[in-house]
């Protein structure tokens, strides 16, 4: 069966559990020689020592496989998130009393799981750069054909054999590096010849009788098929906006609008939970945030903006005001790097997502949601509509105050940015559930600690 990066970070995240579970084992029986209580399988302070070590091992990015970096830097990292995990454990431990013992054993413990979740990454990340990249031939050479193909190329886990396509005038055409091999009636043999492992389907005129037929016959060779769009969705979690069809969309599961107890009930009692939290937790930021901005300059503490949310309605949102007064005499413009309207202040708040805080209250209210599409301005979403196929879908639930776009693209001021993003907007929207909003909370945590993204 072939592994897609999900996939593949499962493997990890398993792996993970296993070596800091042993690792946690291992402290007590190097110190003591046996285990303080050896009728405990496992005990509230390991589920949270590896809730703890997950989290943080997240945070630092540790599961993102595309990343790469030296082996000497990768390990002076990993050190570090290592240390700041052993050095949360003890503080916890110490704070709630519920180790029966003391910091030695963690750090006996904190050095096993260094050891064994490094060399484990190492070996893991050997095979994927070892093991023989899949081969890939495309159905259709053209324009979604040829951009499949330019992703495909960028990429060391695929190698492409060539293209298939039933028009007359393109057999034997060179795409590139790259040629069309034949039609749709040579595909079982093309797929032997070649020894194909996937076979995409980029082709996006009507399709006959006949050119299914022979998928299914390469299907139950035991040779991976999948439309352009599913490969986007299960290899880069993204939607192709430009790529997928009505057909597609129209019998995709589309989790996030499913009357399921996830978005009908859990969802709000979640957000609602969260801001409540949040908003106790910060209030003190707030309160600073409040006389630093009265401090600097006269005006409004808060900034209140018309937001497009669900179903297209319109909602006022909430942020500290981190621009100038009458930023936007002349009409609404898109943030720009080094934005001059911005304050000193501003600067701060906005690289640390303070000035989004306010927004808590509109999850509160219902407006919002703690995860979704970031909401977008009514002028920008009626000139959107017109560019960008699909971009109203994105409405179809509530937007959030992070996203699935906020953590995987850099902040956007142009067409071109609104469709990547929308690209990961749809992809979050079909396949919403709680692990998939508690990652993109870790990973909103990550861009705050490490300030990425913001203007």
């Amino acid at each position: 069966m072939i592994k897609t990066a999900s996939q593949n970070r499962l493997i990890l995240l398993a792996g993970d559990i296993v070596l800091i579970a042993a690792s946690v084992y291992l402290g007590p029986i190097l110190r003591f020689g046996i285990l303080l209580d050896p009728a405990a399988i496992i005990d509230i302070s390991d589920i949270i020592t590896i809730v703890l070590y997950i989290l943080i091992l997240y945070i630092f990015d540790f599961y993102n496989l595309e990343k790469r970096t030296g082996k000497s830097s990768f390990t002076l990292r990993f050190a570090l998130a290592v240390i700041t995990i052993n050095m949360i454990n003890v503080s916890l431990f110490y704070i709630l009393h519920i180790r029966p013992y003391g910091s030695g054993i963690l750090a006996i413990s904190g050095s096993f799981a260094f050891l064994f979740l490094l060399t484990w990454r190492f070996a893991f990340m050997y095979f994927l750069d070892t093991r023989k990249p899949l081969k890939v031939l495309i159905l259709g050479a053209g324009k979604s054909g040829k951009s499949l193909c330019h992703v495909l190329q960028s990429r060391s886990d695929f190698k492409m054999a060539g293209f298939v396509d039933d028009d007359p005038e393109k057999r034997d055409l060179q795409i590139g590096d790259y040629a069309v091999l034949g039609n749709t009636c040579d595909l079982k043999e093309l797929v032997i010849r070649h020894k194909i492992d996937l076979v995409i389907v980029a082709a996006t005129k009507k399709r006959s009788i006949e050119f299914f037929q022979k998928l299914v016959e390469v299907k139950f060779s035991g040779v991976n098929v999948y439309e352009m769009p599913t490969f986007y969705e299960e290899y880069f979690e993204v939607i192709p906006v430009l790529h997928t069809t009505n057909m597609w969309l129209g019998f995709a599961d589309i989790s996030g609008v499913e009357r399921n107890i996830y978005n009908t009930k859990l969802k709000k009692l979640f957000d609602k939970a969260m801001a409540i939290i949040l908003l106790v937790i910060a209030f003190p930021v707030m309160l600073l945030t409040v006389l630093l901005v009265k401090l600097e300059s006269d005006g409004p503490v808060f900034y209140y903006q018309n937001r497009v949310g669900w179903d297209e309605k319109i909602f006022k949102v909430i942020k500290f005001r981190s621009m100038k007064i009458n930023a936007e005499a002349n009409g609404a413009v898109w943030a720009q790097e080094n934005d001059p309207r911005v304050t000193r202040v501003g600067k701060i708040i906005r690289l640390l997502r303070i000035d989004e805080l306010p927004q808590l209250w509109n999850v509160l209210k219902g407006d919002m949601s703690f995860v979704g599409p970031r909401p977008e301005r009514p002028e920008f979403v009626e000139s959107l509509k017109k560019e960008i196929p699909f971009y109203s879908l994105r409405h179809s639930i509530r937007p959030g105050i992070t996203g699935w776009a906020q953590v995987n693209y850099p902040y956007g001021a142009t067409v071109k940015d609104a469709l990547a993003k929308l690209e990961y907007d749809l992809y979050y929207i079909k396949n919403v559930i709680l692990p998939l909003d508690l990652i993109i909370i870790a990973r909103t945590v990550r861009t705050v600690l490490f300030g990425k993204g913001a203007r």
